[in-house]
């Protein structure tokens, strides 16, 4: 069941973290990835983002794993612990496989999840990562819609 508010909190925590790749990448063009906002003026929003990220998915039943990969890496940043940091976020994009295939929605995004491997060989782990996110983003985006529409279909709102 929604909370009154769960649904606006979550939709703002998926749009932050589909934003944030972008956010990075205008501030900081040059970086190679994502987590390499550590010691600069936006790691604040890499560590608020994937807390609120990593508490969301905690929340959501077969993303639990993925939660707590996310947690973990933020917390072994890239700059004081790369092999730890680079293990974990691994361990991270790979997860997000199990979760995607469970579902019986929005299977578009499972199949379209391994184009980041391409990307990042053509383009680099940022835009990888980036792609990754954003496709994880958008299948949260469409199944908390999808169930707000759930809930308003039987609560007739």
């Amino acid at each position: 069941m929604l909370k009154k508010y769960d649904f606006y909190v979550r939709l703002f925590v998926v749009l932050l973290a589909m934003i944030q790749p972008y956010i990075i990448y205008q501030v900081y063009e040059g970086l190679s990835a994502i987590s390499l906002v550590w010691g600069t003026i936006l790691e604040p929003l890499f560590i608020v983002t994937n807390a609120l990220t990593s508490y969301y998915l905690f929340s959501t039943k077969n993303w639990e794993f993925p939660a707590l990969c996310l947690l973990l890496l933020t917390a072994f940043s890239l700059a004081t612990f790369p092999i730890t940091h680079n293990v974990i976020a691994i361990i991270f994009f790979l997860s997000v496989f199990y979760p995607l295939y469970k579902t019986k929605r929005f299977k578009f995004v499972l199949w379209m999840y391994p184009i980041a491997i391409p990307i990042g060989y053509f383009w680099g782990v940022f835009w990888a990562e980036t792609w990754g996110i954003v496709l994880l983003c958008i299948y949260h985006l469409c199944f908390i819609i999808y169930r707000k529409f759930l809930y308003n279909k039987r609560n007739k709102v």
